[in-house]
């Protein structure tokens, strides 16, 4: 089998961090529980220009490398590795953070077969350098067996357009699926937490 999985907020507690960094940059915080939108304009209140420059900082590669793993995500995938499972991680943060990232997973030992930057929202500061990146019809080429998600938006697409089964990460941000067409939600598993990822994992082989 072959698994795309997301980096932030699944594999990487980016959230919490991210907060951290609104109460270093803003002096104030606010609850995970109260992030309800994955816009964090939205989610932290911020202006248009406080975002842009709010995001340059989550992605500096010292603020990246400082995010805490989520170690049973961590522990799921040496052992999905160690069963011949092809885990490709999956991530919307910009190319520019690639060498970052590549130096988070070896210092966790997060196991891999690679690592990709996938525009996934089509923001035009996204690779203003013009590193390598997927875009996203190029996710058929690479026959996916299932993904697992935190980003609702993404998730819904991946079933959508690919017809690509999603174990979605339980967050404040992804439980309204009132707008979610029931063929759609059906493809859809929310999981809270990485044993019930692994429950999914088992049932679709």
């Amino acid at each position: 089998m072959k698994a795309y999985v997301d980096i932030d907020d699944v594999l990487a507690r980016t959230i919490e961090s991210l907060i951290d960094l609104l109460d270093e940059t803003h002096g104030r915080r606010v609850d995970v529980e109260a992030v309800e939108h994955f816009d964090l304009e939205k989610s932290f209140d911020l202006g248009e220009a406080e975002i842009f420059a709010f995001m340059e900082r989550a992605h500096a590669d010292e603020a990246l490398e400082r995010i805490e793993p989520v170690h049973e995500g961590v522990r799921m995938l040496s052992e999905w590795a160690e069963e011949g499972l092809e885990v490709h991680l999956v991530t919307g943060r910009p190319p520019a953070s690639n060498a970052a990232s590549r130096r988070w997973l070896e210092r966790h030992g997060v196991a891999h077969a690679g690592l990709h930057h996938l525009d996934k929202w089509s923001r035009p500061t996204w690779n203003d350098r013009g590193l390598p990146a997927l875009r996203f019809d190029e996710l058929g080429e690479m026959a996916f067996d299932f993904a697992v998600e935190d980003s609702l938006d993404t998730a819904i697409r991946l079933v959508e357009e690919f017809n690509l089964p999603v174990a979605l990460m339980d967050r404040p941000w992804n439980r309204d699926l009132a707008a979610v067409a029931p063929a759609t939600r059906a493809q859809l598993t929310r999981c809270k937490g990485w044993r019930p990822v692994a429950d999914f994992v088992s049932r679709l082989r």
